[in-house]
């Protein structure tokens, strides 16, 4: 059945009201807003403001709270409201606390919280990366759940190349990627709360509506997933409210960095570079600018207004994409050829992780795959058959010699069954190759077409590997499951 998303929406500021009562005067202001869809349609690309209306029932995390960047915390009241459509009765609720995951190397501690207006004892598991809350009324299928969490995140500020690298403070940007608690994944009344191998990426996520209000001093510029709805200063403290639009997670950061953008088909591209490197800033905006435009006429159109790429000195990471958002580590803020092919790949991970969401740790290559053959691509289109065929030559050397160590092997398993070196090979490289051997098979017109129907089909859902099968046979009326049994499966 239908629900009306102006009257879901009403009723979700119903419960969140009370939350409202205990956070600062500006917060008031909020409780005023009529039409949350309204307020989540201007994240959204124009040609994609109706999707808002088609999803009334996904969470909604309404956070407000204050960074203080030279304490390198984040303290704030999060009120999540959702529908249990898990199929079964929830007697306990999990969240997730990526910050306390020992090689992120930061702290989430929740001090706080109710459950539907009844205070609920937060307890911890897995080395607190974990929060249950046990519920002594059980919800059911089918109703509305309302939770009030008081936190405080601390980012560290030291030791970034030995940490995951994208919650940290380095002196110029406080980056914040995942610092919330966050709703594990709930199918049939099972949850997922296995500890993720920080190797790969770490959050696989339903997607959500977000509404963030962040206090921060005016010496830092608040960067996130959505856009800035208000802002205003008193003195030298300034607030801003974020909403996101139809987002699978949200990462925000507060840096004194410089910018430039640029708009392309309608959204604003803006990057955040390293201090005296304005030329590689250009570069960085460039290539975020020639991939989107490329990604939009070849893929579907980016559904959101904005896309942010900002530098940070963690010294661990090369690139790590985020819904609407993308970190670069200050080393690679180049003007070299790897450093495009690491922004376009960045990039594409917007229509693949973003938009068309997997299970990063046990399908990573659904993902990965696209993004790296997505550079195959990008530089075909952009630079001629040449360059692609360069771009994929070095696939094709990772994987060969990964072959000539023994290591060849089925590429959709956990990253747990993987080491670093096969998991980079087989889930980007590898991947990117069985993407070419569609594409060779059905001819380049029909894979184009494949490629949207995919993401047409599964824009804001989880899918695995079979659902660019389907999408693929359906372009081509053949049957490519041999292709997947040999790339995918090994067998």
């Amino acid at each position: 059945m239908q629900h009306n998303v102006l009257s879901q929406m009403a009723r979700f500021l119903t419960l969140l009201t009370c939350a409202f009562l205990l956070i600062p005067a500006f917060v008031h202001a909020q409780a005023k807003v009529v039409d949350p869809a309204a307020d989540q349609q201007l994240a959204m690309h124009t040609s994609a403001r109706a999707d808002i209306a088609s999803h009334p029932d996904v969470p909604l995390y309404r956070i407000v709270g204050t960074i203080d960047p030279s304490k390198r915390t984040w303290q704030a009241i999060q009120t999540l409201t959702f529908r249990n459509q898990s199929g079964a009765t929830f007697t306990k609720l999990y969240f997730r606390l990526f910050p306390n995951l020992s090689d992120v190397g930061g702290s989430l501690a929740i001090s706080s919280a109710t459950v539907n207006g009844a205070t609920v004892v937060v307890k911890t598991e897995a080395n607190r990366y974990l929060a249950r809350l046990d519920l002594a009324t059980p919800i059911a299928n089918g109703a509305q759940v309302s939770v009030v969490l008081n936190f405080v995140t601390t980012a560290p500020g030291s030791n970034g190349s030995s940490l995951y690298g994208t919650l940290y403070q380095d002196g110029q940007t406080m980056s914040l990627a995942s610092a919330y608690p966050l709703l594990a994944n709930n199918s049939n009344g099972v949850w997922d709360v296995a500890v993720p191998n920080t190797t790969g990426d770490l959050v696989t996520s339903t997607a959500a509506y977000y509404d963030v209000s962040i206090t921060a001093p005016t010496t830092h510029t608040i960067v996130s997933t959505g856009t800035n709805t208000t802002s205003s200063k008193v003195g030298t403290t300034q607030t801003v409210r974020i909403v996101s639009g139809l987002q699978r997670d949200f990462a925000l950061t507060a840096t004194k960095l410089a910018s430039i953008n640029a708009t392309v088909d309608g959204t604003k591209i803006s990057v955040y570079y390293p201090n005296g490197k304005l030329t590689a800033g250009q570069a960085a905006l460039k290539y975020a600018s020639q991939s989107l435009h490329f990604y939009n006429t070849t893929y579907g159109q980016y559904p959101y207004n904005e896309l942010d790429i900002v530098n940070l000195n963690a010294g661990s990471f090369e690139g790590v994409e985020f819904p609407g958002f993308i970190l670069i580590e200050q080393p690679f803020f180049t003007t070299s050829a790897d450093f495009e092919s690491l922004i376009i790949h960045e990039v594409a991970h917007q229509w693949f992780y973003g938009v068309i969401g997997n299970d990063v740790q046990n399908h990573a290559w659904v993902d990965e795959g696209f993004a790296s053959y997505s550079q195959v691509l990008y530089q075909e289109a952009l630079h001629g058959a040449a360059a692609g065929a360069n771009e994929k030559s070095i696939f094709v050397a990772d994987y060969n010699d990964l072959k000539a160590q023994n290591g060849d092997g089925a590429i959709d398993r956990p990253i747990n069954s993987m080491t670093d070196y096969s998991y980079g090979v087989l889930s980007y490289s590898k991947a990117a190759l069985y993407f070419d051997a569609i594409r060779t098979k059905i001819g380049a017109a029909k894979f184009t077409a494949a490629i949207r129907n995919y993401y047409t089909t599964n824009r804001y859902g989880l899918v695995d590997g079979m659902a660019f099968v389907r999408a693929a046979q359906t372009s081509c009326g053949c049957d490519l499951l041999p292709l997947y049994n040999q790339w995918v499966l090994a067998k």
